[in-house]
């Protein structure tokens, strides 16, 4: 479990959340906070409350095929990684099943390394810009090519706990290739977190 000597209980200012839902993980934070230090996502951002960023597989991610065999293929000879982002114009809470999320509050050098992993994940092209990927499926948001290699011991579990050590929180992301085993070493920061006062649970549930 997560040394609790490492867990942030001081100028926490921020509150991101994690989520885990089947087989992926994914990062949730709030949308102004994301164009304020992002350089590639502020049109994302635009306009939103929150945006929520996973990483994973090309083709099976955005949904070009969810055969077997793309998965199989995916953990031992991906083409091309994506970064999935994914923006609420609204609470995003209602969509967000309450099991499947933990509150973690960070600090702001915190989000700001958060965000520059974030960054530092997407490819860019000659000119710097961003290069978009098809969506196969409705309502599963925004993709951009990434930087990376997905394989069986990095995929979009690893990614995740890389980003949750970013934003300077005491986690494991070496061999913690299943979602459940980086879900519950965040769900431990929130809960000490909770413990001594620091968050409430579900803080940004009633966020409007």
């Amino acid at each position: 479990m997560p040394n609790k000597q490492k867990i942030p209980i001081a100028n926490t200012e921020h509150t991101i959340y994690f989520i885990y839902r089947e087989w992926h993980t994914s990062i949730l934070l709030e949308a102004a906070t994301l164009a304020r230090y992002s350089k590639h996502l502020q049109a994302d951002a635009a306009g939103q409350q929150f945006v929520r960023i996973g990483w994973g597989d090309g083709d099976y991610f955005t949904g070009k095929s969810k055969s077997m065999g793309t998965a199989a293929k995916a953990l031992v000879a991906s083409g091309y990684s994506a970064i999935q982002v994914l923006s609420y114009r609204q609470s995003p809470f209602t969509q967000i099943p309450a099991h499947t999320r933990v509150p973690i509050a960070i600090s702001d050098e915190g989000m700001r390394r958060l965000i520059d992993y974030l960054d530092a994940s997407l490819a860019l092209d000659e000119q710097g810009q961003l290069i978009p990927l098809p969506a196969y499926a409705e309502d599963i948001g925004r993709f951009y090519r990434s930087v990376g290699n997905y394989s069986l011991f990095s995929n979009c579990n690893t990614w995740s706990g890389r980003a949750l050590q970013s934003a300077q929180l005491p986690v494991r992301s070496g061999l913690q290739l299943t979602a459940q085993s980086v879900f519950e070493q965040a769900k431990a920061i929130s809960e000490y977190q909770q413990a001594i006062g620091l968050i409430e649970k579900d803080a940004l549930v009633t966020t409007e």
